[in-house]
């Protein structure tokens, strides 16, 4: 895969991923408003795509995988300057936000630090917590490498079992079998932090994708649907056998059986990107350089830019006001980012972290710090 088809397949699908993790974070507001609603044709597929939803931080996950463990390795100290960097942005966001949201509710003078670590340690906003994550994998970094780099073929399909197993079916047979208060610790390799970005990484190279056939695909779409199908099922269960829609809105099962769909589209995105022609080259200054700053600013505009939700519900409906709503504040996002970076001590809070940069020009399989 050369560095315009692997900058392409990190674009797609950062934009997949950003926009379910906003569209997933407008809550009752958007996403899950139909749970409320009576009953129609469109309940079951906008329950289908609430659970895609919580898929947005793996495929995120996917992508920082791809880059961050192809590219040459960082030394101690600027990871630990990396590491460090990262967690002043999320605290100075963080930051923010909180200050936002106590103006928001207009008590601003009830502002306190021991309140503020509270929410920061509590994921001070809906989808934060995925920055946690991110932070994780730069801390683990250096032992993903080694297993990223030695792994054998045998080895990947053992932490790709492990994980359905897991992840995937003892939560819900832990759930039929009533045996709930049992609480399994999965391994290291397998949290979402290390398991997608260590598929994300083994999935781009291009010896594996050549190997991917029509048929392959269409094997992994039927069991991407039956994935859904899955989860579905279980969520209505619970939801009809405790007569509590609500349940819908916590998603108890969102994440047992998402591995699947997420290699699914990985893959087929690639293989798709690697068959294109050539195309143009990749601009200068490009989205998946404010990947990760378009988080941060997002944080901050989802509230505000709430008024097009009010807007355009009467007329229009919330689930699909929610998705114009989201859209509006990804390319905001985009667009603030992008001037901040000019800034260069916020463009350290700021950071490329998917290759934007980097993947312009040369070889994907050999980039320099």
């Amino acid at each position: 895969m050369n560095h315009q088809q692997a900058y392409r397949v990190q674009r797609l699908i950062l934009i997949i991923a950003l926009m379910l993790i906003l569209f997933g974070d407008t809550g009752m507001n958007a996403v899950f408003s139909f749970s409320h609603q009576p009953q129609s044709i469109w309940f079951y597929p906008q329950l289908v795509i609430a659970l895609i939803t919580a898929a947005g931080p793996n495929l995120l996950l996917m992508a920082l995988g791809a880059y961050q463990l192809r590219r040459t390795a960082l030394t101690v100290p600027q990871l630990i300057r990396r590491v460090l960097w990262i967690i002043g942005g999320i605290t100075l966001f963080s930051l923010a936000f909180y200050l936002e949201d106590l103006v928001t509710q207009g008590s601003l003078n009830s502002f306190n630090i021991a309140g503020f670590l509270t929410a920061l340690a509590q994921a001070p906003v809906g989808f934060y917590d995925i920055l946690y994550e991110l932070l994780g994998f730069f801390v683990t970094l250096p032992l993903l490498r080694v297993i990223a780099h030695h792994a054998s073929v045998a080895i990947q399909q053992y932490l790709f079992w492990a994980e359905l197993v897991f992840i995937g079916m003892v939560p819900i047979l832990a759930y039929f079998t009533g045996l709930t208060t049992i609480s399994v610790n999965s391994p290291l390799a397998i949290t979402a932090g290390c398991f997608f970005a260590l598929m994300g990484y083994w999935l781009s190279q291009t010896e594996v994708l050549h190997r991917i056939t029509r048929e392959h695909l269409l094997v992994a779409w039927l069991l991407t649907c039956g994935c859904y199908a899955v989860m579905v099922s279980v969520t209505m269960y619970q939801v009809n056998l405790e007569k509590n829609f609500d349940l819908i809105s916590s998603q108890p099962f969102a994440q047992t059986f998402q591995a699947i769909p997420c290699l699914t589209l990985w893959v087929t995105i690639a293989t798709w990107m690697m068959n294109r022609p050539r195309s143009k080259a990749v601009r200068r200054h490009n989205f998946v350089q404010t990947g990760y700053g378009d988080m941060l600013v997002a944080g901050l505009l989802i509230t505000p830019f709430m008024v097009i939700n009010r807007l355009l519900t009467p007329i229009i409906g919330a689930w699909w006001s929610g998705w114009l709503w989201s859209i509006a504040v990804l390319i905001v996002s985009v667009e603030l980012v992008w001037l901040l970076r000019h800034v260069r001590w916020l463009q350290r809070l700021l950071p490329d972290l998917f290759g934007g940069s980097q993947l312009i020009g040369g070889s994907v399989n050999a980039q320099k710090n």
